[in-house]
């Protein structure tokens, strides 16, 4: 029933994912290592919770190119999935095959359906040979499927032979970007090739002229400099995995791009609405209820201020990485965007003595949920409603931990819950916690040691402008 397994990114935290997900029986019986059994395995499992299916981008006959598209949230397995693809996709083109294959992206599970040329019809390959090769002049679809499995690579078991020596050197080449990063690169190819196919261009290699023309038509439909900068990185990191010559590095792209920032002088990047400490209980007043998610989210809102955490460093902490005592908990960040080293980062939060205290909800939120180890931040299915007479059922906590784009969620919602005005998500929580300490007089040093950032300059973008006038060494003279 599947075609294939893809895992983009760790195959130790996929096997954890959907070993959670699926029966006892397959859980037996799977082997990520052994790919045709692994095949055989999830094609007949059902998982819980059930999978969203997604129609991979495809190149039609006629030359259009489709993007990604969601096709259902929720399917229990291989079948229903299929079944809901043929009904989407309709008559499948000739001489190609609707298949479902089964992707783990960052831990993330889901189905995919994607057309594949008819022949071949061989067996699936196994995960442990080597990467194919560019896929050069070929389709775009292609192109960004290989780029998601070739910027995705795990680093494979040693076995103490030279193939494996050299694969693994394609692995830690990838450990060279962020996840996040390798992501966002994953869908800025995705977007190029979809343009490319829809002009009748070659997405890979890459034409100088055709990426200076990609780029403009980027700034016409508005997007930021920013944005356009990371379309730009991602192709030049195409490329270079591609072992083709770069051309990003063009003067044409050069000169393009300088007078596309010209044309948008104040476009800086969008910086999300600090949540400073008095909006923030104001928001907590909203989150009182002690249900599960109330819990959790409390936790969340609280602890996030208190470390001036990411929202990726939030979504990673697990319970190994948190101690707790009598003063306070002391928390090791083993992957942070400003550590990019992996020496870890210990962050330590004061214990309280109000009921907005980070250390009480995060314990609150432990002992409610009954978590002992993994993940802290994990997904809560609310329980249906129970019958007459009957006692309602617990709600179900997730086994693995949500997802940073879920940490923005969380922060966007209860923000607008609360009637505040601005552009809120994950990020304003770190924003928040800097602007407070830089309102209540801490220096640039002070605030740099507690944001774990790496220079000065990117500290002072944190502050917002009443913190400044506030701080400002003419106060009070004027």
């Amino acid at each position: 029933m599947l075609s294939d397994i893809r895992i983009l990114g760790s195959r130790a935290a996929a096997r954890r994912t959907v070993a959670a997900r699926v029966d006892r029986l397959t859980r037996s019986r799977l082997d990520l290592d052994q790919l045709q059994q692994a095949v055989r395995a999830l094609s007949v499992a059902r998982f819980d919770p059930p999978l969203p299916l997604i129609l991979a981008g495809i190149e039609q006959p006629d030359g259009s190119y489709t993007a990604d598209r969601p096709l259902a949230p929720a399917l229990p397995h291989a079948a229903a999935a299929l079944d809901a693809a043929r009904e989407a996709v309709g008559d499948v083109p000739a001489g190609h095959e609707l298949l479902i294959a089964l992707e783990i992206d960052q831990g993330a599970p889901s189905f995919v359906a994607w057309l594949r040329r008819c022949p071949p019809a061989g067996p699936v390959p196994d995960l442990d040979d080597k990467m194919p090769p560019a896929p050069v002049g070929q389709p775009a679809a292609s192109v960004a499927q290989w780029f998601a499995l070739a910027s995705s690579q795990a680093v494979p078991n040693h076995d103490g032979s030279l193939g494996t020596a050299r694969k693994a050197v394609e692995a830690f080449v990838q450990r060279g970007k962020a996840d996040n990063t390798r992501r966002a690169y994953r869908g800025a190819v995705r977007a190029w090739c979809q343009w490319a196919a829809g002009h009748a261009l070659p997405a890979l290699p890459a034409r100088a002229e055709d990426v200076a023309a990609y780029l403009a038509d980027m700034a016409l439909r508005k997007r930021t400099p920013r944005t356009i900068d990371l379309h730009r990185a991602a192709l030049r990191y195409l490329h270079h995995l591609a072992r083709l010559a770069i051309p990003t590095s063009h003067p044409l792209v050069a000169a393009t791009l300088a007078g596309i920032r010209r044309e948008a002088p104040g476009a800086g990047p969008q910086q999300k609405t600090a949540l400073t400490w008095t909006p923030l209980t104001r928001v907590l007043e909203e989150v009182q209820g002690d249900d599960l998610a109330s819990v959790r989210d409390r936790a969340i809102l609280l602890l996030g201020f208190a470390g001036a955490f990411r929202r990726s460093e939030l979504a990673g902490l697990t319970v190994a990485d948190v101690s707790v005592d009598d003063d306070g908990m002391e928390i090791r960040l083993t992957r942070s965007k400003g550590d990019p080293n992996r020496d870890g980062v210990r962050v330590g939060i004061p214990r309280g003595i109000t009921r907005h205290c980070p250390v009480r909800a995060y314990e609150g939120w432990l002992r409610a949920a009954a978590i002992t180890e993994g993940a802290v931040f994990r997904r809560v299915w609310m329980a249906p409603d129970a019958k007459a007479g009957t006692r309602s059922p617990r709600p179900k906590i997730g086994s693995t931990a949500l997802s940073d784009r879920a940490i923005a969620e969380i922060v966007r919602k209860h923000c607008q819950a609360a009637g505040l005005e601005g552009s809120f998500a994950g990020h304003s929580l770190r924003r928040g916690a800097i602007s407070t300490g830089a309102g209540d007089g801490y220096d640039l040093l002070e605030l740099k040691r507690f944001s774990r950032h790496q220079s000065l300059r990117m500290v002072e973008t944190y502050i917002d402008a009443a913190s400044i006038k506030q701080r400002h060494p003419g106060r009070g003279r004027f």
